[in-house]
């Protein structure tokens, strides 16, 4: 059964909003959007964090990088959408890599608790922007040195990145204007809790390196979720 976030967060909800179809990003926290945090995310390190879900795939960058996808289907009823698995999940033509890739299935629409995650994440789409029906990437990332390679854009309409949880330093996310990628436009680290959504379009992005905090190896867990384009994956 799904949380219902609509007291918790509704009316901080249009600020959000209004602040994302503005500035084309906002970044929001478990507790802004009524998630209950700690369950969530332990639940996710539980489930989904773990030698049995992750692995790395050959030619991914950076190498050591570890995660695993999914593609969920949604369909707005009021203010709440129905999440399915969509049958396909692999990715092409996506971050300048113009080659197709594949990747094995991890299912998650059926899970109560990330099934609330990627409502809420979606609740922050201006409600005129929203189409009736589209479809939610799912990546479930490990690293552990380098977490993107250079600034890029993903090619689908919204990104979404939430920190799971993380050891050590480093890691600040900067999003910079395609005309000017010498200036970030918004530069932050990320906390367990926090997510950062914006435009694709109107973004390069980019995360530094995290630092090895003293005498342990780092790490950083994120879901990294776009929200696609049609044509990206059809709609039966």
């Amino acid at each position: 059964m799904a949380l219902d976030l609509s007291d918790s967060a509704g009316e901080d909800l249009s600020l959000v909003r209004k602040q994302l179809d503005t500035d084309g990003y906002v970044v929001v926290s478990d507790d802004e959007l009524g998630l209950p945090g700690t369950r969530l995310r332990d639940h996710l390190l539980r489930t989904y964090f773990t030698p049995d879900v992750l692995r790395r795939y050959p030619g991914d960058i950076p190498a050591d990088r570890e995660r695993a996808r999914d593609v969920v289907e949604y369909a707005w009823h009021g203010e709440t959408p129905a999440l399915t698995e969509h049958p396909e999940i692999a990715i092409e033509d996506r971050g300048g890599r113009p080659e197709r890739r594949e990747y094995s299935r991890t299912p998650v629409a059926h899970d109560p608790l990330f099934a609330s995650w990627i409502r809420a994440a979606l609740s922050l789409v201006p409600v005129y922007r929203r189409r009736p029906r589209g479809t939610f990437g799912v990546n479930i990332f490990r690293t552990f040195t380098n977490i993107v390679t250079r600034p890029h854009a993903d090619g689908e309409e919204l990104v979404f990145i939430y920190v799971v949880d993380r050891a050590g330093t480093g890691a600040s996310t900067s999003l910079f204007r395609p005309e000017d990628p010498g200036t970030p436009v918004h530069a932050q680290r990320l906390e367990p809790g926090q997510l950062i959504v914006f435009e694709d379009a109107r973004f390069m992005h980019t995360t530094s390196p995290l630092i090895a905090p003293p005498g342990d190896r780092p790490h950083r867990d994120t879901l990294v979720c776009t929200a696609d384009y049609p044509q990206t994956y059809g709609l039966g």
